[in-house]
């Protein structure tokens, strides 16, 4: 969890010595801040930790900026701004946990090469499925995860785990 904080922009902003040109030192370390940042979101898989973590980043980077709007020179303006930045990237990212604990069913990520482990036989003839599929949308016990009535298209769907090759508009089968 420290680790994190142990970067050269954390370094940058907490110095009081700046350099003539610091400006694309700073630029560069904030780059490498956010794709460190981004990795270990990305490949931490505990909520509390991933929190945990941008909380006490946040922390940290506040009281920097703190002490630069208190006891820094003009010139040094530049860490006020790349703090802020710092501290609306971890909002950000804090906000996208809370979205991703709140509906998770928008992040799961789905191998695009996954297929299904059932076949339907060869004397299964597809008007046979659409009958099913209109016959479970005509009933009106099909319905989404908020209760409405699930559309045709998206029970049609669900019978692509039979490793169909249906049409996109389930209609014109």
């Amino acid at each position: 969890m420290w680790d994190i904080l142990e970067t050269r922009l954390f370094k940058f902003l907490s110095t009081s010595d700046t350099e003539i040109d610091f400006e694309p030192q700073i630029k560069e370390a904030y780059r490498e801040f956010v794709e460190r940042l981004i990795f270990y979101l990305d490949s931490e898989t505990d909520n509390m930790k991933r929190i945990r973590t941008l909380n006490l980043i946040h922390i940290e980077i506040e009281t920097v900026k703190s002490l630069e709007v208190s006891y820094g020179a003009k010139k040094d303006v530049l860490k006020i701004v790349y703090s802020d930045k710092v501290l609306s990237f971890l909002q950000k990212e804090l906000e996208l946990i809370h979205k991703e604990l709140e509906f998770p069913r928008y992040f799961i990520k789905i191998e695009t090469s996954w297929q299904s482990p059932l076949y339907l036989t060869d004397e299964t003839y597809l008007i046979e499925i659409i009958e099913m599929v209109s016959g479970l949308f005509l009933s009106k016990r099909v319905v989404t995860h908020n209760g409405a009535e699930s559309p045709l298209t998206e029970i049609g769907r669900a019978f692509l785990m039979f490793n169909l090759k249906m049409k996109q508009n389930v209609y014109r089968q």
